[in-house]
């Protein structure tokens, strides 16, 4: 029973280490997105997304929990610059979703935008 516990928690810690590193791409009007996905804290992948482009730039701090084929993203706070939309964003809501369809990663805006790019590791 020790055995089955240590190796179901073994992979638990797992599940989201293929999403570890930079995530980047960019909207069609501009804009580059980019994710950071760092190791576990406390059950959760600590991550930091960027945004730079056209009368952009900014810089989220979230937190992440997932499986190999979806990163769920969610919103703490503004670290630098002006994310404008931050007064109409949920605290610890859904933010962003990462998905690995058919060989492809996409970015999945779930609050304030619509629509979704293709990332890519970096």
């Amino acid at each position: 029973m020790a055995l089955l516990f240590a190796v179901s928690s073994l992979l638990g810690f797992q599940q989201t280490d293929g999403w570890m590193g930079k995530w980047s791409g960019e909207h069609p009007e501009g804009v580059t997105y980019t994710i950071q996905v760092n190791d576990k804290y406390r059950g959760m992948n600590l991550c930091e997304i960027h945004a730079e482009g056209i009368q952009t730039f900014y810089t989220l701090e979230c937190w992440a929990t997932g499986d190999a084929n979806t990163l769920k993203v969610y919103y703490r706070s503004t670290k630098e610059g002006a994310f404008y939309a931050g007064n109409r964003v949920k605290l610890n809501d859904l933010f962003v979703v990462l998905r690995r369809e058919k060989g492809k990663v996409s970015w999945q805006w779930q609050q304030i935008f619509d629509g979704k790019i293709a990332v890519r590791k970096m």
